[in-house]
């Protein structure tokens, strides 16, 4: 099974808030992309709340969202980017979308690896339960470090320490593979990001309780051994609220 995922951020229009561009572009996206054939499964998470630093619960998220999808296998993924559907899909995300943010209209093959299995939204319509909390971050390595050696050090390392944080659920890596536009080129040298990871909790406020463990502060302080601590946004760290947007019946 194929992953691609996208970050959106919407065009600030004047005289408008954050919901109600939320409440222009969500409705139709979601019914666009449900259109595109050959999908197997498509979430979108949408940013509520900035998770961690100084901005936490302050300031505004730098994305409105993390819209992933699922696809048989790559040749599925190249039939449905042909497709009438996905360039009208593709068009109104430029229509929504900033037009100056230099991750627009880029997409990333990721491989995901389940490193928690438990509550949180396994396949085949297994829906979130009421009032759980999840957290998104997106991550980019450190320039010194081969992508191959990061990613290595990400799920053996990294990884084992986050599964040492008993609040912790349901926990997925997404390790970025290749960039792609929106039309289906490839983007070489252009990676929006290194990867992201979804860790599921059972509320918000076990969530923030688990900021002081000593298996949080030990995954805090084990990041710059991995990542570019001064690449990663405190607004792609966020609390999100995922939707199912399509799934297998």
């Amino acid at each position: 099974m194929l992953k691609v995922a996208w970050l959106v951020r919407l065009s600030h229009e004047h005289g408008t808030c954050r919901d109600e561009r939320w409440d222009r572009y969500a409705p139709a996206h979601a019914r666009l992309l449900a259109a595109v054939p050959g999908l197997e499964r498509a979430t979108e998470n949408r940013t509520l709340a900035i998770a961690e630093g100084p901005q936490a619960g302050i300031g505004e998220p730098t994305i409105d969202s993390i819209v992933c999808t699922w696809w048989a296998d790559r040749a599925a993924l190249e039939r449905a980017l042909a497709a009438p559907q996905w360039q009208a899909l593709s068009a109104h995300a430029r229509a929504c979308s900033g037009g100056d943010w230099p991750h627009g209209g880029a997409a990333m093959e990721v491989e995901e690896r389940t490193m928690r299995l438990g509550a949180g939204t396994p396949w085949r319509g297994a829906a979130v339960p009421a009032g759980m909390c999840k957290h998104v971050g997106v991550l980019h390595y450190r320039p010194d470090m081969a992508r191959e050696d990061a990613s290595a050090y990400w799920t053996r390392e990294h990884g084992r320490i986050a599964l040492e944080i008993p609040e912790i659920l349901y926990y997925v890596q997404d390790h970025a593979r290749r960039a792609l536009s929106f039309d289906g080129a490839p983007l070489d040298g252009r990676v929006p990001f290194d990867g992201f990871s979804e860790a599921w909790f059972s509320d918000r406020e076990t969530f923030e309780r688990s900021h002081a463990s000593p298996a949080w502060l030990r995954l805090q302080a084990d990041s710059p051994n991995l990542f570019d601590v001064e690449a990663i946004e405190s607004g792609v760290n966020c609390v999100v609220a995922e939707r199912v947007l399509s799934e297998p019946a």
